[in-house]
């Protein structure tokens, strides 16, 4: 069976960036290790060269994305997804996102199947676009998520989330699969530093990281030995990342907390491992890749209750939640992780049992399961 992957893929030896990419890496070395399956990604990237690479057995398309790439919905670059299939000749399409990937998947003459990644309409209002230009671009890519919706038949919810925000489309056929992570995460073996926070997750508005410095802030008083590690790309939105640096420079916190960019695979397990909890402080999210392997190393999760999160964590259990923007109940939060390390250490071992669901064998199991099912 030759199976297509539509959806970004990281450069050889560059950090992955984001958890679709994430995703879509992990399936695809999964699948690529079953045997009678023949496997490639298509992947779509801003500034990048027409080319094709090699990642083991996997086959990589690149296709690069332009400025004006929005222009006629996308047409030029969904004709390229479609060259792509052209040559390679799937048995089926596995296009992630509810852009221009599923897009081109619908418009081929395979089978196809799509991940529904995020919620377009709901992370434009959180975008933080300053610009008519910007509103305007996550305007034009909500309506256009509505377009492919319409059209999709076979789709995969990474959480019952997904399956209650897209409710209204009611032609779609639906399976419930998580998120795969990567092995590796479970092989973690975990020795927190008292006091140290990590949070994974780029630094945009949507993340919430200025509401997580300022309940740090809160807490850093009574914990002098507290830090905040912030673990995620600070290119995307520049003028954000300049507001948390303020705010941390303003609350005197420079030497405390420490923007460490966009980390590679096991650097980023490396700051799990010494990590006594994990934060994420979103004010919207789906299925956070970041979250499942946060509780696969056994680090305790401390998050807002947004979006398909909850799913994830269960309080007392394995993290606690805590509303979206909310700085003083999320440092009541910190400051029980913090005044408690005991505690947090059986939510550790908790989080690490719970997040089995996410192994990669059993997703790419299910994943052929619909397979399967969406080629009859």
């Amino acid at each position: 069976m030759r199976i297509l992957l539509f959806g970004p893929y990281p450069f050889l030896g560059k950090p992955i960036s984001g958890g679709v990419m994430a995703v879509v890496h992990a399936l695809a070395r999964g699948l690529s290790q079953r045997p009678g399956l023949e496997v490639a990604v298509a992947a779509a990237h801003v500034e990048s060269r027409a080319g094709v690479d090699r990642d083991g057995p996997i086959t990589i398309f690149r296709l690069p994305v332009t400025h004006r790439s929005r222009l006629r919905w996308r047409r030029r670059l969904r004709r390229g997804l479609l060259d792509i299939a052209d040559d390679f000749q799937p048995d089926l399409i596995h296009a992630h996102g509810t852009g221009y990937y599923a897009a081109a998947a619908l418009d081929g003459v395979w089978p196809n199947v799509i991940t529904a990644h995020g919620i377009i309409s709901q992370e434009a209002a959180l975008s933080g676009a300053s610009t008519l230009k910007e509103r305007l671009a996550w305007q034009y890519d909500a309506f256009f998520e509505d377009r492919v919706l319409r059209r999709i038949q076979n789709c995969i919810a990474i959480s019952p989330y997904v399956r209650r925000a897209f409710a209204r489309y009611r032609q779609i056929r639906w399976w419930d699969i998580e998120n795969p992570i990567d092995d590796d995460c479970f092989d973690v073996t975990p020795r927190p530093q008292v006091g140290r926070l990590l949070s994974a997750a780029r630094i945009i508005p949507r993340k919430g990281v200025d509401a997580l410095i300022s309940a740090f802030g809160r807490v850093a008083a009574v914990y002098p030995q507290a830090q905040l590690r912030l673990a995620g790309e600070i290119t995307t939105a520049p003028d954000y990342v300049a507001h948390c640096r303020r705010l941390v420079a303003n609350a005197n916190l420079e030497a405390r907390v420490h923007f460490l960019g966009n980390l590679s695979h096991a650097d980023l397990l490396e700051e799990f491992s010494r990590a006594q909890a994990s934060v994420l402080a979103a004010r919207q999210e789906t299925a956070p890749v970041a979250v499942a392997e946060s509780l696969a190393t056994g680090c305790p999760v401390v998050a807002t209750r947004t979006g398909g999160v909850p799913d994830m964590v269960e309080p007392g259990q394995t993290g606690l939640l805590v509303p979206p923007d909310d700085p003083v109940a999320l440092a009541s939060a910190l400051d029980q992780c913090l005044r408690d390390p005991a505690q947090t250490g059986v939510w550790g071992q908790n989080a690490r049992f719970a997040a089995e669901r996410y192994r990669l064998e059993r997703i790419v199991d299910k994943t052929l399961a619909v397979y399967e099912q969406s080629t009859v």
